[in-house]
């Protein structure tokens, strides 16, 4: 029983409620409710019957409770008010508010008696519930019988568990008056207690005497009790003589327990303010991360929860910040197209290949580190001037003389282009898998809710990235296509790279110097020196004698000392600039360090050195940006794939999923509602967090208005 007490100026009144926190099983439930049971009483004679019937109401929660306030103090007695169906005990709460000009403002609960013979589930049931009421900073008060042996108060005991300092606890002696006439060993050890030499506590213990059923059915006032009770101290030995006077009597324990509430109360009351308010903020915040409860139209609610979708999605393609992850993941899967079609690039080698089938096959391999593509990165395997010698000898037909075949270009051409289609499928891929991660993401993050709309919001999602992917790989594959037709209007541009490339194909041929061109050399001295070797069989070289020997080859002179070239420049390079300077004076402007290869002599392979530098410079306008910024195979198939898959699936989402969900129909909110039905357990989550927001906010405002009534 929950006994509140409040002191006013009107008449003395009795309310008298029901408090349950509990269901039938013992589990709290997720709203408190507080009853008022029976009128407001106004004469104090009627309280004790209808505590009785609270009682009754209380251990029978299937009677009716009107037919409870109906029943007599003898009906009580009886079935159906007592029966077998009634509960031993019970953990919801009576509660008595006391209003009255005669009160003191206090709030007490009285717990029920701690029971020795009972059943053990309902032993542990009482105990639990005075363990639970006794947490916290409410002050104690332990009952204490004068006709029971202390040693055996087991409230004491629980009392000490849960205050080990003692500071909340006080000791309240009853039923003095017990005491026969005989018992002087008993009433000089509850004298010891009481003046703190026996099992002593931080307050002490207190005395009080209460008046009997007989006096209380006398219709005695409020001071009548007060009056007996200070006779009795005063005149019975041993109280009467004890020099601890202010331990006995009621009014005493009053003054006691007011003090030390205040005390408690503003040593805890900010703290206990700071936390309710820390609660309520936790369970706001846990509520504001569940889906809100569906209210309203269902159809409008799901047009708001695509549209939020797909603003994401949009979001997460564009050039904003939320895109990032998604692009730059993109640009590696373009990064590692751009490199697989580079090392796509001719390995064509400017040198003779003798013995084919005796050489072994690793000198293949060392040779293939001797590229003139680009930078070295090509993985094609070397391409020999006997080998191109072997290639236009096989297309030719009727044409004439050191007439080339269309063919045998296109054929080479192909070639190097056949690994482009496995490359495109591979970057594709890579990027469809970025944009499937990234819809999923986003249908977690809005739809984790929805269990059945997730499910079918991940069945459109696929069919609209297919759809998508279908019309994107049916513009990429004729990309690839029209590039396997050797064609291009920037016959400029051919032009400037087939001479790049056949004054380098020749300075090499010559052993002037190393393959590259000043502005991009190489470490490339191993692998030329490698493959010239495997060009030196026991047949005689028909190539140029500097060439032959291997003592020049593609290897670089040993670089001048920096005493004897302070500026750190090779003697080659020195000549090279004067040539240069030297052409210029002459009228020779522009002239390159590449161009001075096509100063070489005639050589006997010299329609297979035009035809490696025509194809090699078509893959350089095929592969690079062309003129005027003209686009070819590793920006077109980049630029195709993000305009005709990702960002055409972000723009088309929201209108698809209108029409998948049918927004906009007859049956739209029947529909929508069905798909909108929450999952079970955000239900029961809110539910819980709900009850517990509504419990926290009432703390708060009775700690607010705490003391202000």
């Amino acid at each position: 029983m929950e006994c509140r007490l409040s002191s006013s100026t009107n008449r003395w009144t009795c309310q008298i409620s029901i408090r349950r926190e509990y269901d039938a099983s013992g589990n709290l439930l997720d709203k408190v409710s507080e009853t008022s049971f029976g009128h407001v009483i106004i004469d104090k004679n009627n309280v004790e019957l209808a505590l009785r019937r609270a009682q009754v109401a209380v251990l029978n929660p299937d009677l009716d409770p009107s037919d409870i306030l109906r029943a007599s103090a003898d009906d009580l007695t009886k079935v159906p008010f007592v029966s077998s169906q009634s509960l031993a005990f019970s953990r919801d709460i009576i509660c008595v508010d006391l209003e009255g000009p005669e009160l003191t403002d206090l709030a007490f609960i009285d717990l029920p008696g701690l029971i020795q013979n009972a059943e053990p589930r309902t032993i542990k049931l009482v105990e639990d519930m005075v363990v639970s009421h006794i947490k916290g900073n409410c002050l104690i008060l332990v009952a204490l019988p004068m006709t029971d042996d202390i040693e055996n108060q087991k409230a004491l005991r629980l009392a000490r568990q849960e205050d080990p300092d003692g500071r909340r606890t006080i000791g309240v002696m009853t039923k003095p008056d017990m005491l026969t006439a005989g018992s002087t060993k008993a009433r000089d050890i509850w004298l010891d207690i009481i003046e703190g030499r026996r099992h002593p506590l931080v307050h002490g213990y207190y005395c009080t005497r209460q008046p009997d059923d007989a006096q209380r059915a006398a219709e005695i006032t409020p001071s009548e009790p007060r009056e007996a009770e200070a006779n009795f101290f005063s005149s019975t030995h041993p109280w009467s003589t004890s020099a601890h006077k202010e331990r006995f009597g009621t009014v005493h324990l009053v003054a006691t327990l007011s003090r030390l509430l205040v005390g408690i109360i503003n040593d805890t009351l900010p703290r206990i303010l700071a936390e309710a308010a820390s609660k309520l903020e936790t369970c706001s915040r846990e509520l504001a991360t569940l889906p809100e409860e569906l209210k309203g139209d269902p159809a409008t609610h799901m047009l708001k929860l695509l549209t939020t979708f797909c603003d994401d999605i949009q979001r997460s393609t564009s050039t904003g910040s939320d895109a990032s992850q998604l692009i730059h993941r993109n640009r590696d899967a373009y990064a590692s197209f751009k490199s697989a079609i580079r090392k796509t690039a001719p390995n064509f080698v400017p040198a003779v290949l003798y013995n084919l089938d005796k050489n072994p096959s690793g000198q293949h391999e060392e040779a293939a580190e001797t590229s003139f593509g680009v930078d070295g990165l090509t993985k094609a395997k070397p391409f020999f001037l006997n080998n191109m010698r072997d290639h236009i000898k096989q297309s030719v037909t009727r044409e004439l003389p050191n007439n080339v075949p269309f063919s045998a270009k296109a054929d080479l051409i192909v070639q190097f282009q056949e690994g482009w289609h496995a490359a495109i499928a591979v970057c594709f891929t890579a990027v469809r898998q970025q944009v499937e991660a990234m819809l999923e993401q986003r249908v977690k993050d809005t739809f984790y809710s929805y269990d059945h709309l997730e499910g079918h919001i991940r069945i459109f999602i696929a069919e609209i990235v297919q759809k998508h992917f279908d019309a994107c790989s049916s513009i990429l594959l004729p990309i690839h296509k029209f590039e396997t037709t050797p064609y291009t209007q920037n016959t400029h541009y051919l032009a400037e790279s087939h001479a790049k490339w056949l004054g380098i194909y020749k300075e090499a041929r010559s052993g002037s110097r190393s393959s590259q061109p000043a502005h991009k050399k190489r470490k490339v001295d191993q692998g030329q020196s490698q493959a010239i070797r495997a060009s030196q069989g026991k047949a005689p070289s028909l190539a140029p004698t500097g060439f032959a020997s291997g003592s020049k080859g593609f290897s670089r002179k040993r670089p001048a000392t920096d005493d004897e070239h302070p500026e750190g420049e090779s003697e080659r390079d020195l000549q090279i600039k004067e040539a240069l300077a030297a052409l210029s004076a002459l009228g020779y402007h522009g002239v390159k360090p590449e161009d001075l290869g096509r100063l070489v002599p005639p050589d006997e392979y010299e329609t297979e050195l035009q035809m490696m530098a025509e194809v090699r410079g078509y893959f350089q306008i095929a592969y690079k940006k062309a003129w005027l910024s003209l686009q070819r195979i590793i920006d077109n198939v980049p630029s195709m794939i993000d305009y005709m898959f990702v960002k055409a699936v972000a723009e088309d989402m929201q209108s698809f999923l209108i029409s998948k969900f049918a927004l906009g129909t007859a049956d739209a909110t029947e529909r929508c509602s069905a798909f909108l039905a929450d999952n079970p357990m955000v239900v029961i989550k809110r539910k819980e967090l709900s009850a517990r927001k509504d419990r926290l906010e009432v703390v708060k405002h009775a700690l607010h208005t705490f003391g202000l009534s």
